[in-house]
């Protein structure tokens, strides 16, 4: 077992989250990132304290690790802070496993392995404390862009099967970006508007149950709380207490809104839409505009996917890939039906 590298891992996680925690100006999401750095504080210190009763030299954080933190300051202010702790947490071994595995570990007396146990708990608090961060604006605009950029690139492609001159490939692929911007900003307005308005019907309809059964609201509640997996008797005497607060828990309140929704969609819409188009709008046609194409953007989309695998819980780089080779794909696929158009034209 390598005592020094479990100890400098503890220690590293620990310095990133007090170097995100200085530059946050959200006080609650501030204490949270605190207290995820005294919590990572805890464990080195507890690496720390079995590596010396065993007469093993523990190491500082090098160059290159503070160098890491800073970066990861970085980055923060890039793609913010959700996608920021998700490349953290993505780094990193599944560590509830780990400290299950150590806690049964023979290198270690039982003094030790209940250690492990406690970090072992502490990790599945750390996991909890981690959901919520989210960062829903990010989120939305990652999948426009996604959206926009696979879109455009497998038109673009297409058209440029059927047209040769680079500068009618790039302003016919504008105009199908522009129409897409338009087709999703309303569509995104109407569907937060909608789930805005569904959501406050059913508050009053809530609001009105409990001034007419009160009872009914409960027995309602506590079916929702053994959804969540909470014991049907437990569920049954606390929903009573709940009552007063039941539209929250019924039909939480939806605080977005329409028109930040659609700016956001279709900005991220348009700025995928673009990428696709630079080599044609700087003159380069033929296969040259074709390549450079496909080459900016599959790169553009492996960083696209490999966020959404970071927001999804799936294998980033797995996700990257797999996004990259559908969209370029999809691509050469039009472009050998813009082939078979130009034999037409």
């Amino acid at each position: 077992m390598d005592f020094n590298k479990q100890y400098k891992e503890e220690l590293f996680d620990s310095e990133v989250y007090l170097e995100l925690g200085k530059k946050e100006s959200d006080p609650i999401v501030k204490a949270f990132l605190f207290r995820m750095a005294e919590m990572e504080k805890k464990h080195a210190s507890i690496w720390k304290e079995i590596s010396e009763k065993r007469g093993i030299r523990i190491g500082k954080l090098g160059i290159k690790d503070k160098l890491m933190i800073k970066l990861y300051g970085i980055i923060r202010k890039v793609l913010g802070l959700e996608l920021t702790l998700r490349l953290l947490e993505s780094n990193e071994e599944n560590d509830i496993e780990k400290y299950n595995e150590l806690a049964k570990s023979e290198e270690l007396d039982e003094n030790e392995r209940e250690k492990m146990r406690e970090i072992s708990i502490d990790e599945a608090v750390h996991e909890e404390m981690l959901t919520t961060i989210k960062a829903k604006d990010v989120s939305d605009f990652v999948y426009g862009i996604s959206d926009g950029l696979i879109e455009v690139l497998a038109a673009t492609s297409g058209i440029a099967g059927a047209v040769s001159n680079p500068l009618i490939v790039a302003l016919s692929g504008l105009i199908v970006g522009i129409s897409g911007t338009f087709s999703m900003s309303i569509g995104a307005y109407l569907s937060t508007k909608s789930e805005k308005e569904i959501n406050e019907h059913k508050r009053e309809k809530v609001k009105i149950q409990k001034l007419v059964d009160r009872g009914e609201v409960s027995k309602k509640l506590s079916q929702i709380l053994s959804e969540l997996g909470i014991k049907d008797k437990i569920a049954q005497n606390i929903s009573p207490q709940l009552v007063d607060v039941a539209e929250d828990i019924i039909a939480p309140k939806i605080e977005e809104s329409p028109l930040k929704s659609s700016a956001v969609t279709g900005l991220s819409y348009i700025v995928g839409a673009i990428i696709p188009l630079i080599p044609y709008f700087l003159r380069l046609g033929g296969m040259l505009g074709l390549i450079t194409s496909y080459v900016i953007s599959g790169i553009s989309i492996f960083f696209v996917g490999f966020m959404i695998g970071l927001l999804s819980d799936v294998n980033p780089k797995k996700k990257g890939l797999e996004m990259m080779g559908l969209g370029i794909g999809a691509a050469i696929v039009t472009h050998l039906i813009g082939l078979l158009a130009s034999l037409v034209i």
